[in-house]
């Protein structure tokens, strides 16, 4: 028998019939204790007298809404601070290749960069006018020097001694020197007395070609930079740690860094602090240098963790704060029910506290909790 043959017979209507009657019925009894309990609150709530400078909260009023004086508490603080920087070369490992004449790139033996460069190892053969005239000058300052006895003898007006051919076969010696030829150049040079075309520039230390500014055949002036060459056996991060925190930061302490790339974490040592403060940040700059590992690149980027040290402050439950416009307010007990608002300098929220810079003392009590504002209308 299907549901509508059921409700065809007359004792299945009544019953029916009852039991909407009875949903309405229960409706309207969820509907008015509801109702009532709202009146209630809003009875108290409007027994609430709110003025300028005070609240005036009665017994029956806290203890609805469970409102308790308490003080403030001591909390141990030791934040966990992330900081993010990229890897970069080491300044001191880092060298210029310049040169103090002028000249000509006949071969480029360094040309690729990221080419492993061994030190001493030949990387640039070069021609250079000036340096060809100043070795040809130096050859016949000292082929003069040899030539000449201890006798004095007259040139024009010029009186002409062993003294003084020495003086310029030294000047000249130096002038290549200053020049940046190699004694064991000019010891050739005054061993076979006859200059040589090519100069053949050797890597002052070992790393890998970092840049290259030249190309074979190319012309070059005094002091261009022709080469860059770093070694990155080191690698440097530079930081920008916030003022307030680098009484943490030392020289000489280790920190770690998660390096997104490789998804590893690395221990780096803190090199140098700069002594001053970036206007701009409000920051010091802090180099930290880190072994290459291998797998640490330049221009890898990385972030910096580390905790500050564990620190007791007088704290205050989230809930019993009031934020308005980013001013912090705490309702404190003035007594016969009357709470006054007042106005407390606080720090970051730290495990549901906030820990209390200024504007409120050890033993003063205030409100637990603020939730009952809710109901109020700005």
């Amino acid at each position: 028998m299907n549901i509508i043959t059921k409700l065809n017979k007359p004792k299945y209507i009544i019953l029916f019939l009852i039991g909407i009657i009875i949903a309405i019925i229960v409706f309207n009894i969820l509907f008015i204790f509801s109702n009532r309990q709202h009146i209630v609150r809003k009875k108290i709530i409007n027994n609430i007298k709110m003025a300028k400078g005070y609240v005036l909260i009665n017994k029956q009023e806290r203890k609805l809404y469970k409102i308790k004086n308490i003080y403030p508490t001591e909390i141990v603080v030791s934040r966990k601070i992330t900081l993010a920087g990229r890897l970069t070369y080491a300044a001191p490992l880092v060298k210029n290749i310049s040169l103090k004449y002028s000249g000509y790139i006949e071969k480029l033996y360094a040309n690729r960069p990221g080419q492993a460069i061994k030190a001493s190892q030949p990387i640039i053969e070069i021609y250079s006018p000036t340096v060809l005239d100043a070795e040809n000058d130096f050859i016949l300052a000292y082929e003069n020097y040899l030539k000449i006895d201890g006798t004095e003898f007259k040139i024009g007006h010029f009186n002409y001694s062993k003294k003084i051919a020495k003086s310029f076969y030294n000047a000249a010696k130096t002038k290549l020197a200053l020049m940046g030829i190699s004694s064991k150049r000019i010891n050739l040079l005054k061993n076979n007395l006859a200059a040589k075309t090519n100069i053949i520039i050797k890597s002052p230390a070992s790393g890998t070609l970092i840049k290259k500014f030249i190309d074979s055949g190319s012309h070059f002036n005094v002091g261009q930079k022709l080469l860059t060459i770093a070694n990155l056996n080191n690698l440097w991060m530079t930081i920008e740690i916030p003022e307030k925190l680098t009484a943490n930061i030392y020289k000489g302490k280790y920190l770690s860094a998660y390096f997104d790339d490789i998804h590893a974490s690395y221990k780096g040592m803190v090199l140098s602090i700069y002594p001053f403060v970036s206007a701009k940040e409000d920051a010091t700059k802090t180099i930290i240098v880190f072994n290459r590992h291998r797998l640490l690149k330049p221009n890898m980027y990385g972030k910096i963790t580390f905790k500050t040290p564990p620190v007791k402050t007088l704290a205050v439950p989230a809930k019993s704060v009031l934020i308005i416009n980013k001013t912090a307010y705490v309702l404190v007990n003035g007594g016969n029910g009357y709470f006054m608002p007042q106005k407390i300098n606080i720090g970051k929220k730290y495990h549901g506290y906030y820990p209390v810079i200024k504007g409120l003392k050890k033993g003063e009590k205030f409100i637990n909790s603020l939730k009952f504002l809710t109901y109020f209308k700005t």
